[in-house]
């Protein structure tokens, strides 16, 4: 009999709080990330928000763990609020929110 080993996925440990004004990082995503300044964006189809550190100025400020995105969700009319698994891309250094 062959046994095969149980290795939850990561993705439960990786959550995204969206409120009306914020997305929330919880404490393992904002570790990996590491952010000061983060750029969002949005991909319409498959309903994915992508968090990406920013090396300028020119991103949006992270405080502690939030992220201010209120012009973001009116942008893109985004109106999920709630906690989402997220997934995090080590090649590409993102966080990727599937709404």
């Amino acid at each position: 009999m062959a046994f095969e080993v149980y290795k939850p996925n990561n993705e439960k440990d990786y959550v995204v709080s969206i409120s009306k004004n914020h997305l929330t990082l919880n404490k393992a995503l904002t570790a990996k990330l590491n952010p000061g300044y983060v750029e969002l964006a949005y991909d319409v189809d498959t309903r994915t928000i992508r968090i990406k550190p920013s090396s300028t100025e020119s991103g949006l400020i992270v405080n502690k763990n939030k992220i201010g995105a209120r012009g973001f969700f009116k942008y893109f009319n985004i109106l999920n609020k709630g906690k989402y698994n997220a997934f995090y891309d080590e090649n590409e250094q993102t966080v990727l929110v599937r709404l």
